[in-house]
């Protein structure tokens, strides 16, 4: 009898198998609208109202998937290794600079999207879009967002403002490094540049803190290893891409200062869902920073890929996503900030209005720390540098990387 159900099964699945093959043979691949992104940064709600939307626009059918990746870097595999043909990827800035030196991106159809302007977007944002698409031809921004410090000020019992709590000696605390090649070698190097950005304000102070972004000598990046080693080596510490940000919030970690995306420290400070689906109250003692010496800002955009079946859809996917609507959506979904401009400016409005009372009973100048991490101001920019693709510095980095793993 258990053969019997076991073989009946086998058929039946065989049978469903078949059946799923034979309707994706079916769907043209023009009426497929294929993404490749990192998980959970886009609400899939929004695919059926686009489809809608679509057929209204073309009088033709669209269905999106979406697949996606754990690693930016997952992108230069998919794209240049295999050819996959993803009609769209979102990659962040020093991917897209990468993607169109090597020419495996198409130009947006400005016919459909429109262009990149101070208009449709944040004026600041769009000004970063040009260090890596200079035409702004091919990327279309999405989100962005900084790299800083977050921490427990319960646990370090003093106000945080420079790298050197994570890297020195200010806090002897347990730390989280993100593990994250450039993240942590951009901290790093940041904080080993710390006598020199020092002090500095205004256009020198963003003119050097991008020389840190930039330098790939066989010095720097042997002093930012013996940095990233010797937080390693200290027991305790953690190195980590998500986990700890759950464990901060629930006040479950022994851990005081991390390194952390703006995006993360403003899910977790927020009332917020873990990855189980669960809803928790945020956590008002963790504080986030942009340190003294300089930080990264940081943008994540849509591309047409070289490769792309559908460069029509996505071309109307593009400009999908800078409707208002769509892009407040994407946004409370995310836990990121849209630069689309009238997107921003209302999720601004509305944190400042408090209208769910989530700044009711916090520390004096935590609703000022919280808007300041969602929406950086001009001084906060200022001291940020932009992540550029490292070129022939790229071998020395990924080598140094993995000799520390």
């Amino acid at each position: 009898m258990k053969k019997i159900i076991c073989l009946l099964l086998a058929i039946a699945l065989l049978g469903a198998a078949s059946a799923s093959l034979f309707a994706c043979s079916t769907t043209p691949r023009s009426e497929i609208l294929k993404l490749y992104m990192p998980g959970e940064y886009i609400d899939e709600d929004i695919f059926e109202t686009f489809e809608s939307w679509y057929k209204e626009q073309t009088g033709k059918n669209v269905t999106v998937k979406i697949e996606t990746f754990e690693a930016v870097e997952n992108i230069q595999l998919a794209v240049e290794g295999s050819k996959s043909d993803y009609d769209l990827l979102c990659p962040s800035d020093y991917m897209v600079e990468y993607l169109i030196k090597k020419n495996l991106v198409l130009p947006f159809d400005t016919e459909i999207v429109g262009t990149i302007n101070d208009t449709v977007f944040k004026a600041e944002y769009v000004e970063l879009a040009k260090t890596y698409d200079p035409t702004l031809a091919y990327a279309v921004p999405y989100m962005y967002g900084t790299l800083g410090i977050v921490y427990d000020k319960s646990k370090t019992q003093k106000e945080i403002t420079s790298w050197e709590s994570l890297f020195g000696t200010e806090f002897s605390g347990k730390c989280s490094i993100k593990d994250s090649m450039r993240d942590a070698y951009a901290a790093a190097c940041l904080y080993n540049a710390r006598t020199t950005l020092s002090g500095l304000t205004g256009a020198a102070q963003k003119s050097a803190v991008q020389a840190v972004f930039e330098d790939t000598t066989a010095d720097t990046v042997g002093k930012a290893k013996n940095t990233l080693l010797s937080i390693k080596s200290t027991k305790g510490n953690v190195w980590d891409v998500d986990n700890v940000k759950f464990e901060m919030a629930a006040n479950k970690s022994n851990v005081a200062v991390a390194l952390m995306w703006s995006c993360d420290a403003g899910y977790v400070m927020n009332d917020y869902e873990d990855m189980d689906g669960k809803e928790h109250a945020g956590n008002r003692n963790l504080w986030y920073v942009v340190p003294d010496e300089g930080g990264n800002v940081y943008i994540d955009n849509f591309v047409i890929n070289k490769y792309a079946k559908n460069v029509d859809a996505a071309n109307y996917f593009l400009k999908f996503l800078c409707r208002k609507d769509i892009a407040i959506q994407n946004s409370e979904w995310a836990g990121a900030i849209s630069c689309v401009k009238e997107a921003y400016d209302e999720l601004y409005d509305n944190y400042v209005v408090d209208e769910d009372g989530m700044f009711e009973n916090t520390p004096v100048g935590w609703k000022e720390m919280f808007l300041e991490t969602m929406f950086p101001s001009a001084e906060t920019l200022n001291r940020c540098g932009v992540m550029k693709d490292l070129g022939d510095g790229k071998t020395r980095v990924t080598t140094m990387w993995s000799q520390i793993q």
